[in-house]
C-alpha cells in the first residue's frame, strides 16, 4: 500500500549535501516535517533547510555525529517522535589523508558507516515500535557487490555491512509495523563529481555503466520514496545504478 507521507517526520543522516540533500528535499515535497542532519557542515545543513522553507515546507538543522553513541541517543531523546529513518551519512573516501594508517582509515570509516547506521537504526527502532509504524531506509551503494580497488575496501565492506543491518530491522520490526530496506545507488552525478573526477575517469566510468551515465540524485531519491510509502516491502535491496550490478 503507496501511503501518504503528510505530516509524517523523516531524520535524513549526512542530509546537507549530495544525495542526502535531495532526499531530505523530496520528503518535504512529500509534506514530510524533515530534520537534515550533519556533524559539522552546519551552514551547508542550514541552505538545505532554508531551500526546503522557502517551497513551503518543513524542516530544521540537527546536528549530531552519528558514530557518537550518547550524542545519537541524546538526539532521537530530544527530537521525540521520528516515523522515517534515512541512514545517509557516510564517511567521503575521497577525504582519507595521507597520513592515516589502513588501521586508522578502517575504523573512521567503520564508525561513520556503519556503526552510525547502527545506532541511528537501534534508537529510531527503540522509538518507533510504541506506535507500530516505522520506515528505516539505509543508503548503501553498488560498491558493497563489486570487488574493490585497494584504497575502497573499508568503504565497500562498510556498505555491505548496511545490508545486514538492513535485514536484521526488517525481520525485527516486521511485528511493529516497521520496515527496513536498502538503497544502493551506482554512480552518481553530485555537486562533488567534478571535484574527483577528471574527463577522462569521467569517460571511463560512464563506459561501465550499461546505460552509458551517472545516475541523478534525484533518481535515487525516487528509489527511497517507494521504499518509504509501500508498506510491503521490506528486507530489500534496491538497484539503482544503470546496470552496473544486475541482481539474480
Amino acid at each position: 500500500m503507496h501511503t501518504d507521507l503528510s505530516g509524517k517526520i523523516a531524520l535524513v543522516t549526512g542530509g546537507s549535501q549530495g544525495i542526502g540533500r535531495v532526499i531530505a528535499l523530496a520528503l518535504a515535497a512529500e509534506k514530510c516535517k524533515v530534520y537534515v542532519n550533519c556533524a559539522h557542515s552546519r551552514e551547508k545543513a542550514q541552505k538545505v533547510v532554508d531551500e526546503i522553507l522557502a517551497s513551503g515546507g518543513d524542516a530544521e538543522v540537527c546536528i549530531c555525529d552519528v558514530a557518537d553513541e550518547k550524542a545519537v541517543n541524546a538526539m532521537f531523546a530530544e527530537l521525540g517522535k521520528v516515523d522515517i529513518l534515512i541512514n545517509n551519512a557516510r564517511l567521503d573516501p575521497w577525504k582519507r589523508t595521507e597520513e592515516m594508517s589502513e588501521g586508522q582509515w578502517w575504523d573512521k570509516v567503520m564508525e561513520v558507516n556503519l556503526k552510525g547506521c547502527f545506532l541511528c537504526s537501534m534508537a529510531f527502532f527503540n522509538q518507533a515500535k510504541e506506535r507500530m509504524y516505522g520506515r528505516i531506509v539505509n543508503i548503501s551503494s553498488a560498491r558493497a557487490f563489486r570487488p574493490a580497488e585497494m584504497n575502497m575496501i573499508a568503504y565497500g565492506v562498510s556498505k555491505l555491512g548496511m545490508h545486514g543491518i538492513t535485514r536484521a530491522f526488517a525481520d525485527n520490526g516486521a511485528k511493529y509495523g516497521i520496515t527496513a530496506n536498502t538503497v544502493c545507488p551506482g554512480m552518481t552525478a553530485t555537486e562533488n563529481m567534478n571535484k574527483r573526477l577528471s574527463k577522462e575517469k569521467y569517460a571511463r566510468e560512464c563506459a561501465a555503466v550499461p546505460l552509458g551515465r551517472p545516475g541523478t540524485s534525484e533518481e535515487v531519491a525516487d528509489a527511497v520514496l517507494f521504499a518509504v510509502k509501500n508498506g510491503y516491502v521490506t528486507g530489500e535491496s534496491i538497484h539503482v545504478n544503470g546496470g552496473m550490478y544486475y541482481a539474480p
